[in-house]
């Protein structure tokens, strides 16, 4: 493909391709289409070899050949370790400002997409805005900032949580105060922004959703993955929760629980051959023991239908295991902002679908809109303790359907969620950042930094 009229941007993202990490799915499924509207990517990133958790070498295959990818050296896990830190972003801040410098003097760059978490990223874009006067934009996948880990009793805190959350509150504004355009996986998180920052107030944002790659069904339609948790011929009913869980979604769980709970004790012989797996609850590639659902199984008595593989499964795998399943799952958290990374994934497989949801997450209006599946909601007015009743119903509905049936999913409104569509309204932000520099002469152009910027 020609690229001479393209415009050039350069997409950090510590973790991509073959990383299955939920941003750097993001990252790819934007990079794979962005020539299409009129912008040629160079994606910044880690060798694949300095990652925390060991990458899926197949995911290479989803990769377009003629992409451009810078990868960084970053700080040895066996030396941070050492110093009590493994999160690659840091590991690769000092490698990825040179790589970044060097792009940056080496050629014309229009723009700075930095896509967030991993977080310590965030600095990049004021530094270069700072040196070449380069307009830069942040992708938020999750927020920065949350309250929910002060909530927990201190021992069912991440370790250091103290210490980074106080750390990204000098680096989250430091960042922020100079920002072009923020980007985010839902309405709720630019409103937790403007809330955090006021002065924010005026600057443009706009939510654009995990998308999904048609593509990677297509490929796993015609290179079958191993499926590893269960056997989808031995007459069991399957249902899959695939993502990640823990004290975040304890209350969700333990209403979820309850339900199953209940439909079980009032008709056991329809739980007969009914199997519950949760598969990748952590980002840990060796999670043995790290239960982050059974407990909460067991305290419903449920533990003899649920298993659970701590333990993250690659991206093709999980596209496997959804293909696989006779139901699938979705448990939020009480956050109003939770958007799950894997619920398009989820409808695209065509399975029954079951989500319980925070009424204000917009997956579970997305869900509702596009029929292709049941969202049982709570909130203020429905608290968790009221929806017991629902969920029974829900799970009934889906163990007594006919084996091949399928959600009537409006597929004509399900487009817009491809990763072709997010990635044009994403281009459409690309272009208003450029369009606002327009008609002045830049920083870059006239090769003046501005001290100001770093006060």
């Amino acid at each position: 493909m020609d690229k001479s009229g393209l415009r050039n941007v350069v997409i950090v993202a510590p973790e991509f391709t073959p990383s299955s990490y939920p941003p750097a799915l993001r990252a790819r499924f934007f990079a794979q289409h962005l020539a299409e509207f009129g912008w040629n990517p160079i994606v910044l990133t880690t060798d694949a070899r300095n990652y925390a958790v060991p990458p899926d070498p197949e995911n290479e295959k989803l990769l377009d050949p003629q992409l451009e990818v810078v990868r960084t050296e970053a700080l040895p896990l066996k030396w941070t370790r050492r110093l009590g830190f493994t999160d690659v972003s840091l590991r690769t801040l000092w490698p990825h400002w040179r790589a970044l410098n060097a792009i940056c003097r080496s050629r014309r760059i229009d723009l700075i997409f930095i896509s967030l978490p991993p977080n310590f990223p965030i600095v990049l874009g004021r530094l270069a805005h700072a040196r070449f006067g380069i307009p830069y934009i942040l992708d938020y996948n999750d927020p920065i900032r949350s309250d929910h880990y002060a909530k927990l009793p201190r021992h069912k805190r991440p370790p250091k949580w103290g210490l980074v959350g106080r750390l990204y509150g000098i680096l989250e504004p430091f960042a922020l105060r100079r920002v072009d355009q923020i980007v985010g996986v839902a309405d709720s998180y630019m409103a937790g922004l403007f809330m955090n920052y006021p002065w924010l107030q005026g600057t443009r944002a706009t939510a654009i959703p995990f998308g999904v790659e048609t593509g990677d069904f297509e490929y796993v339609r015609a290179h079958p993955q191993k499926n590893s948790i269960f056997n989808s011929r031995d007459g069991f009913f399957h249902f899959s929760h695939i993502g990640a869980g823990g004290p975040q979604m304890a209350n969700v769980l333990r209403a979820f629980f309850r339900g199953v709970q209940s439909l079980r004790q009032s008709d056991p012989e329809l739980f007969r051959k009914v199997r519950m797996h949760f598969v990748g609850t952590t980002y840990a590639a060796n999670a043995e023991g790290q239960y982050q659902i059974l407990p909460y199984a067991r305290e419903f008595g449920l533990d003899d239908l649920v298993d659970e593989q701590p333990g993250r499964v690659p991206h093709l795998q999980a596209i496997q295991l959804m293909l696989d399943s006779n139901a699938l799952v979705i448990v939020g958290s009480e956050a109003p902002h939770y958007t799950a990374s894997k619920m398009f994934p989820c409808m695209l497989a065509g399975k029954p679908l079951l989500a319980v949801l925070h009424e204000e997450s917009d997956a579970g209006r997305i869900l509702q809109e596009l029929s292709a599946g049941t969202a049982v909601r709570f909130g203020p007015m429905r608290p968790l303790t009221s929806i017991q009743n629902e969920i029974s119903g829900a799970m009934r509905e889906l163990l007594c359907l006919p084996p091949d049936w399928r959600p009537a999913t409006a597929w004509d409104k399900f487009e817009p969620y491809t990763a072709r569509a997010v990635t044009a309204r994403l281009a459409e932000v690309f272009d208003r950042s450029v369009r606002s520099e327009s008609g002045s002469e830049s920083r870059h152009e006239a090769g003046i930094p501005e001290v100001s910027e770093l006060q």
